[in-house]
């Protein structure tokens, strides 16, 4: 599907088409190779009695109930783009899409899987909900994390990242479907002219919905550390400021990785060793705990419900459609 995809944009802008060893350097290989070297170099260095975990339970569990708050809101949000729907149905998509998020190239991997759950007359505006959630989600991380940028003291970097930002949050308001016209015909939007343009309003609260639903998150990287016991020698207010920020930072690092590996897996634990503080080589571990932590919580246990569910979905509606009449 994302060849075909690929195909029709470079047709219709004229785009040469790069080989594919350098689709696949650009892609796969710098960012694996980045997050290597930065792993090697940060954990090669630890002594053996270093890889143990101190974990405090409550913190971890805590972080484990607020995943379903996470995946509510973005259900809501999906929900707000894709109306007249039931909230199952909804829920059901956003966990397909969950699952196709972790192997889907070019990070559109949830964008297929929700608009293949979606019905087949819902799918051109799927398409438009898909662009529309993942602008304002995105939105979400490149604003904190250039204002994370600012408070660890890189001005003019942290000023580049907001006026993206502030780019970004215009095209968001004054979004128009002229782009998304490129895919109209890839055989899963289904028919395009059928699709409504998704009003103001609903996008206003969209977003909304994602600053929420990033304050979640937040909240879980910040606890998910504090479980590890990441600068357990720290004031509390200390390690608070510190977490949050580098969570910020490694959000906006991951972002710019064009290919996900299993959900960023690798890359994640890489950029948070980069953006957190580690004194002490028990801090190295607490990142590493943590990001593992959050990447089955949030990630991996949210696609294997939504792959179930859709398997049971359609596996149903193949034995309604051959009952006799």
């Amino acid at each position: 599907m994302s060849k075909s995809l690929t195909q029709n944009i470079q047709q219709r802008w004229s785009i040469p088409a790069l080989p594919a060893s350098v689709r696949f350097a650009v892609g796969l290989g710098i960012p694996l190779l980045a997050a290597v070297w930065v792993l090697s170099s940060q954990l090669g260095a630890l002594p053996s009695e270093a890889w143990h975990w101190d974990i405090e339970p409550s913190l971890l569990l805590i972080v484990l109930l607020l995943a379903p708050v996470n995946w509510g809101l973005e259900t809501m949000k999906w929900a707000e783009l894709m109306p007249y729907g039931t909230m199952q149905r909804r829920w059901r998509e956003v966990l397909y899409g969950t699952a196709w998020s972790l192997v889907g190239p070019l990070r559109i991997g949830a964008i297929v899987g929700r608009v293949g759950a979606a019905r087949k007359s819902e799918r051109g505006h799927a398409l438009r909900a898909s662009a529309s959630s993942a602008v304002s989600q995105w939105w979400c991380t490149i604003t904190s994390a250039g204002i994370a940028l600012a408070l660890v003291g890189m001005p003019w970097i942290s000023a580049s990242v907001l006026v993206l930002s502030l780019a970004t949050l215009g095209l968001y308001f004054g979004w128009s479907p002229g782009f998304w016209k490129l895919l109209r015909d890839a055989p899963i939007t289904g028919d395009w002219g059928l699709a409504r343009r998704i009003p103001s309003i609903r996008r206003r609260r969209a977003l909304t919905l994602s600053v929420a639903r990033y304050m979640v998150m937040l909240s879980q990287f910040t606890l998910a550390l504090q479980a590890f016991r990441h600068l357990a020698d720290q004031f509390w207010l200390d390690q608070l400021v510190q977490q949050s920020g580098g969570a910020a930072l490694t959000w906006g690092l991951t972002s710019l990785a064009p290919v996900p590996v299993l959900g960023d897996l690798g890359l994640r634990e890489a950029a948070a060793l980069l953006a957190l503080p580690t004194p002490t080589a028990a801090d190295t571990m607490a990142i590493l705990g943590a990001t593992l932590s959050l990447w089955v919580i949030n990630l991996i246990l949210p696609a294997l419900v939504g792959l179930v569910w859709q398997w049971q979905f359609v596996r149903n509606k193949e034995r309604m459609a051959n009952l006799p009449l």
